[in-house]
């Protein structure tokens, strides 16, 4: 979340703008479908949520409403983070082409170092559950129940994701995790989250009491006990020398024997790299939209 009031969260210099609309128009081709549309909502905690939202071509309010796909980038990341990434938008116009998945409006909140947690640094979770969701069903024309809404993350995007349907669980009916920075005990050094100020204590350095109050494990015991079930898909590198691997095969054991059927582990070939995701976007998004249906008919037999 960007804070308009002080300058915490740093923006992009003009430069720095410049060569993201230069990388914008390279990949254009592979976005003729879409539609990018800048905006913002002012949360309540007294900043600004900026988030880029992705229309599909043809996208009709009288054809509405679309399912909709909430995208969490990582550490340092911004609303900018995840338009580049064309791997991504391919799949899912291969995915609608094909019919393995629906016409639906992605949108891409900017949170920087929050790790998308409610914290003295920023107020991330809170920016998207109530006001980003609440502004972008004024705005456009999408579905505003779980089973029209998919979250996924990358990293610390990941975390923050795992940690809104873990505590929100109403909100969204399915979520892919890439890479999932989600150390159920403490980040290793190499960690960002060890210098990010979501986390700092009243020194300034690592305070892993907030770490272990927000990690999943403190989370896990009132989504157990809840009707509700978030079908996961999860994804991490071999390769990657932060240790999330492990720390995803321990999330999966975890929920294993609460939702067998709605929960999926990828180890794939890769580092913590955008591969994660590049080589499981086709598969994830499928995931995601195959529950979210699933739901859906389930409701309609109510």
């Amino acid at each position: 979340m960007t804070a308009e009031r002080g300058s915490r969260l740093r923006r992009p210099g003009r430069a720095f703008a410049a060569l993201l609309l230069v990388l914008a128009l390279a990949v254009r081709p592979a976005l003729a479908e879409w539609r990018v549309v800048p905006d913002r909502v002012e949360a309540g905690s007294g900043a600004a949520l900026r988030y880029n939202v992705f229309l599909p071509d043809g996208c009709d309010p009288a054809r509405g409403p679309y399912p909709l796909l909430v995208l969490l980038h990582g550490a340092g990341g911004d609303e900018q983070s995840w338009a580049g990434r064309i791997r991504l938008w391919q799949a899912v116009e291969e995915g609608i082409r094909a019919g393995r998945l629906p016409k639906l409006i992605a949108v891409m909140p900017g949170a920087r170092d929050t790790w998308w947690i409610d914290s003295a640094f920023a107020r991330a979770e809170t920016a998207v559950v109530s006001d980003l969701l609440a502004d972008v069903a004024r705005k456009y024309p999408v579905m505003t129940t779980r089973e029209g809404r998919a979250i996924a993350g990358f990293s610390a995007g990941a975390y923050g994701a795992l940690r809104i349907v873990l505590k929100h669980p109403e909100l969204f009916g399915a979520a892919a995790l890439w890479a999932p920075a989600i150390y159920a005990e403490s980040p290793p050094p190499l960690s960002a989250a060890r210098r990010s100020p979501a986390f700092a204590g009243a020194d300034g350095g690592f305070d892993q009491e907030a770490w272990t109050r927000n990690a999943w494990p403190a989370l896990l015991p009132a989504y157990l006990v809840q009707p509700l079930r978030v079908p996961l898909f999860i994804a991490a590198g071999d390769d990657d020398r932060l240790e999330i691997a492990f720390e995803a095969a321990r999330l999966a054991k975890a929920l294993f024997r609460h939702q067998p059927e709605a929960l999926e582990l990828r180890i794939v070939d890769a580092g913590h790299t955008m591969r994660v995701w590049e080589v499981t976007a086709d598969e994830a998004l499928t995931f995601l939209f195959a529950h979210l249906a699933r739901i859906g008919l389930a409701r309609l037999a109510e």
